[in-house]
């Protein structure tokens, strides 16, 4: 139904547009017509006719006041070179630009767009606003040409990290000797110093990650159960699910997500959790019970790695109990 409502309005909308750039070539017909008959008219004298009467319907008015209207639009130039004028002030032009109708800005703005295409006009080095790099075209297209070969494989990536990593010494390298004269030589003997502790490097060292987790036990309340226990005397708690939390807030590669493995022990009724993420964090691993967990979201399930926290929360599967 939306389908045949925009058709129709996308149909109805051509007419408005073909009818309306008919009327216009026909004020335009006519204004071309009167032109022709005036200058007839001033060459020879012509004798008045009798007025005559004529009755006009509510359509031939409309079309009338339509005709003037686009007669007035036809006449009315905007010439866009004075809007721009230089020698104006701020003021004036924006006087004119406020004076002006709305099919006179339509046009005005057509006919800037056909001039230049909404081209932006070249600026000087001073015009720049500060804090904008300017980068030479003859770079640009070297940086632009480097980058596409590598990408090709034309050239190593051994060979563009090292000049990479070169060209910044030997920038300061070059820095470094201006103004070096004859009787100066270059000096880099260093002394030894005693064993340096850094913040940095008790925040990086390999350490096993902080957590807290959670273990929910509850009663179990299945057939057998309800059989041969009751409120006053409850069958064992049992354990129904884990909650993992594992904090990696220094993580070195952010972007990697810590992963986890399961496998199995000596003892069939007990697992174990492996933790595992990248440095400058160790693995981390915990003994549960080995049941079959629920794996839908509804049922308690996450998974997930924000914040530098990851959370790893299950429910055990409940089995029915059947003689």
């Amino acid at each position: 139904m939306d389908g045949q409502i925009k058709v129709f309005i996308a149909r109805k909308r051509v007419r408005e547009n073909h009818g309306r750039v008919l009327r216009l070539q026909l004020a335009r017909i006519k204004e071309e017509q009167k032109k022709e008959i005036q200058s007839a008219t001033q060459n020879r004298p012509v004798e008045a006719a009798p007025p005559v009467k004529r009755i006009k319907s509510e359509e031939d008015e409309e079309e009338d006041e339509d005709d003037e209207k686009l007669s007035k639009k036809v006449r009315r130039k905007i010439d866009v070179q004075s809007l721009d004028d230089p020698e104006l002030d701020e003021q004036e032009k924006e006087r004119k630009w406020r004076a002006l109708t709305e099919d006179q800005l339509e046009d005005v703005t057509l006919e800037l767009y056909r001039i230049g295409c909404y081209s932006p006009p070249y600026n000087s080095f001073d015009d720049t606003m500060p804090g904008i790099e300017v980068i030479d075209s003859q770079v640009d297209v070297e940086n632009l040409t480097l980058r596409r070969n590598r990408n090709r494989g034309d050239i190593p990536s051994g060979s563009t990290a090292a000049t990479s990593s070169t060209a910044p010494d030997s920038r300061m390298l070059a820095i470094a000797r201006q103004g070096m004269e004859g009787d100066e030589s270059m000096f880099s003997v260093e002394e030894q110093l005693e064993t340096q502790k850094h913040l940095w490097s008790d925040k990086y060292r390999p350490r096993k990650p902080t957590y807290l987790n959670r273990v929910q036990t509850g009663f179990d309340w299945n057939k057998y159960n309800q059989t041969h226990y009751d409120q006053d005397n409850p069958p064992p708690k049992i354990v129904q699910g884990y909650k993992f939390n594992i904090f990696y807030p220094d993580l070195l590669d952010a972007t990697k997500t810590p992963t986890f493995i399961v496998t199995p022990c000596d003892d069939v009724d007990f697992a174990v959790i492996r933790f595992k993420s990248g440095p400058p964090y160790e693995d981390i691993a915990f003994k549960v019970v080995n049941r079959e967990w629920e794996t839908l979201h509804k049922n308690g399930y996450k998974c997930q790695f924000q914040n530098g926290v990851f959370q790893l929360w299950f429910m055990f599967k409940k089995y029915r109990y059947r003689r």
